[in-house]
Formats: structure tokens, C-alpha cells, sequence
């Protein structure tokens, strides 16, 4: 090969780019792994203050969700907000607010566990862990926010914060006043209900009250 061929090889060679490094997306029709969180069927904000929510926040229709993090029924309840929410693409959001109930002696630190993580971003991830806590003690509290990662030392602060837990109070005094007084319980359009029977059940009330 002549000096002026090798030259060429080598411009050439120089000319053509590397090809891109690109992930590959998983494949469908998988299964998650066990233990896997499930995908979120329609968008999750966790705004800093104010209140969490599913959906579009430009939704013309917001279901409130009272809900108690020790009361055994609300689990079931805040399981099926994203499917609601999913089903009726795009026209309801749901707000979820605390009312922790005064005969739940750990209700009421949960809720401010969960605002503690909300101050995070986290609100959603925390929220889907204490569904499946096995209990509700502070040691516990603080070990959730920990295994998601959580500034610990910062969840802690907060979580003792007085205005933080004044927000919760005022929470549950704004269910009491909409005439929610038990949980897990459902404001739209100034319809009010309380207790859990279905999806169906409840889709069938947000339904009968859009605006």
C-alpha cells in the first residue's frame, strides 16, 4: 500500500463516527420482577406543599381522597385512584388529603411521615410503601423513608416540624367540615361519601356529580 492510499484509509477511517451507545427498551409481554413497583397508570405529582395528586392537573373534575393511613379499609380504596383516574381519561384528578381518625393512635404520624416525604418529592413512593408497611411506629416511619433513599436526617426534622403537623390537622378539620368524617372519604363537586365498596361503586357516584 502507498503512502497516499494509507493517508486515504486513515481520513476515511477518521470521517465515520462512532455509532451511539443505546439502551435497549425492555421487552414487552414481561412480567416484572417480584417485587417490582408496578408501572403508574396515569401521571403522579408531588408538589413540595400543597397537596399530592393522579392525573392532569388541568382535569375539569378533582376528587378529594380522605384518607387515614391506619384505617384497614382506605389500603383498598387508594389502590384503584389510578385506575378511576385512568378511566376517565383525563376529566378527574384526585387530590389526597389526610384524616387521620383520632382512634388510630399512629394515623396521625404516618400522615406527617407522609408530608415529610412529600417536602422530598417523594410523596408517591412513601405513600405506596406505607400501604405495605407491617407497622406504623416512628422507627418504622423513618426506616421507609431511608430504604427509598430519602435524606433521613431531613426526613426526620420534618417529620417533627410543628408547622408540618399543623398542616395535617388542618387537613383533617377540612374533612370534618366537608362532612367527611370517616375514611376513607370522597369529595367531588361538593358530593360527599364515606366508606368503600368497589371501583364500580365509587366510579359510578364521580360519574353522577361531573361537571
Amino acid at each position: 500500500m502507498t503512502i497516499w492510499t494509507l493517508a486515504a484509509v486513515l481520513v476515511v477511517g477518521a470521517a465515520v463516527p462512532a455509532p451511539p451507545t443505546v439502551t435497549p427498551a425492555p421487552p414487552t409481554g414481561i412480567p416484572a420482577p417480584p417485587g417490582a413497583p408496578a408501572a403508574p397508570l396515569v401521571e403522579r405529582h408531588s408538589p413540595l406543599d400543597g397537596f399530592p395528586s393522579l392525573g392532569p392537573e388541568s382535569a375539569k373534575n378533582t376528587l378529594v381522597f380522605f384518607t387515614d393511613y391506619q384505617c384497614p379499609v382506605c389500603p383498598r380504596a387508594a389502590r384503584e385512584l389510578e385506575r378511576l383516574v385512568a378511566d376517565f381519561k383525563g376529566v378527574v384528578r384526585v387530590e389526597v388529603r389526610n384524616n387521620p381518625l383520632s382512634m388510630h393512635r399512629n394515623a396521625f404520624d404516618a400522615a406527617a411521615a407522609a408530608k415529610a416525604a412529600q417536602r422530598q418529592g417523594r410523596f408517591w413512593d412513601y405513600h405506596d410503601a406505607l400501604l405495605r408497611a407491617p407497622a406504623l411506629d416512628r422507627a418504622t416511619l423513618v426506616n421507609l423513608a431511608t430504604g427509598l433513599g430519602l435524606d433521613r436526617e431531613r426526613f426526620a426534622r420534618d417529620f417533627d416540624d410543628a408547622a408540618l403537623r399543623a398542616e395535617v390537622s388542618a387537613e383533617a378539620k377540612s374533612a370534618a367540615a366537608a362532612g367527611a368524617r370517616g375514611t376513607p372519604g370522597f369529595l367531588i363537586n361538593g358530593h360527599v361519601e364515606t366508606g368503600w365498596a368497589s371501583l364500580p361503586w365509587l366510579e359510578q357516584i364521580v360519574r353522577a356529580h361531573l361537571r
